[in-house]
């Protein structure tokens, strides 16, 4: 229960990471949210090792491919979109096409088992979940009559 309290605090958090963004953004500019939250992240990450840190400060660089830099690319992605698409679509249309990619993200690496995770195979229960969830994103955001 405590995960999903968590996931669910995420979902606000990344909402109202996405308003303030748009809200700044439109005042000084995409560039300089983009550093500030860079700024914010490292320094709060840099904390956060220092703090749990076991034995000190470890750079394993040795042991790291490449791809450890896709999460902070995508989380430059995520931030850029959001500030872009907040006040240009607004909230609830940017929350509702960012919750179906990753509904349809996440089938397909459940799927596949994608880097480790345990293979949990599509069903028709979870394709049915999933076109509710766009539907329902549809009729949230059409104009009414």
């Amino acid at each position: 229960m405590f995960i999903m309290i968590l996931a669910f605090l995420s979902g606000v958090a990344s909402s109202t990471q996405g308003l303030y963004n748009g809200y700044w953004q439109e005042k000084i500019g995409l560039k300089t949210i983009l550093l500030v939250n860079s700024l914010v992240v490292f320094a709060a990450v840099l904390l956060f090792y220092l703090v749990t840190a076991d034995n000190g400060l470890k750079l394993p660089l040795n042991k790291m491919d490449p791809s450890v830099l896709i999460g902070g690319i995508c989380g430059f992605f995520i931030i850029i979109i959001f500030a872009i698409s907040f006040p240009a679509i607004g909230a609830t249309a940017t929350a509702l096409f960012f919750i179906s990619g990753l509904l349809i993200a996440s089938l397909f690496f459940d799927q596949v088992g994608a880097l480790n995770l345990a293979v949990v195979h599509i069903s028709l229960q979870k394709i049915i979940g999933i076109l509710l969830v766009v539907a329902g994103s549809y009729i949230a955001l059409r104009s009414p009559v």
